[in-house]
């Protein structure tokens, strides 16, 4: 398999140039264009995609190993069929509506100024995950550990915390409507903006 490394690739469409197969280390894509197309069972280590457009590209089987995304459009990507060994992903400024995380091991995950409208959070793990001034609109979190998840500055999120993992997990006055239950089962509260094991309703202090 080809290794590319340290290189830069800018304004690239692989929809009529197919995407030459390889190992991609500390590489930077600018400006290119993905959509639909297969990056299947490929290596990217350390790289940045910067104002790409990846709707509904196939990751099957590729590792993507301290990868960052800016401005990048990912409508419908399926993070989901990645390799999950070292799988290690940020975003910033994305467009995330509709893209699929069920089951991935995605802890301490930065999504920040981004959209995740309709996403698929299902069987995650987000633990320690920052969603920072996001649009969570109808995105799906179900059987999802949220411990110490970070949704202070997020809006729009509608979480079942009798579905969910939530000890811990972080919201701010402004958007703890977002839970969608008012007691939980587990016995689990909020105590100023966190939520805490305890045998009580959950509740604002």
């Amino acid at each position: 398999m080809t290794s590319f490394v340290h290189e830069t690739f800018k304004g690239k469409d692989y929809i009529e140039n197919p995407f030459p197969k390889g190992e991609y280390d500390n590489c930077t894509f600018d400006n290119c264009t993905f959509e639909s197309i297969h990056l299947s069972n490929l290596s990217f280590l350390e790289c940045t995609f910067n104002d790409c457009n990846l709707t509904n590209v196939k990751w099957g089987g590729t590792s993507l190993n301290t990868i960052t995304f800016n401005k990048c459009k990912l409508l419908g990507t399926d993070f989901s069929i990645c390799n999950p060994f070292m799988l290690n992903v940020s975003f910033k400024g994305c467009i995330l509506d509709f893209a699929v995380f069920f089951n991935l091991p995605i802890n301490k995950t930065s999504f920040k100024d981004s959209s995740c409208k309709e996403a698929d959070f299902t069987g995650a793990d987000l633990s320690t995950a920052v969603f920072e001034n996001c649009d969570l609109s109808r995105t799906q979190f179900e059987q999802t550990n949220l411990e110490k998840t970070d949704f202070s500055t997020a809006y729009n999120f509608s979480i079942d915390p009798n579905e969910n993992r939530v000890k811990g997990t972080i919201f701010s006055k402004e958007n703890i409507k977002g839970l969608k239950s008012i007691y939980n089962k587990r016995g689990l509260s909020i105590y100023g903006s966190f939520i805490v094991e305890t045998r009580k309703e959950l509740f604002l202090l």
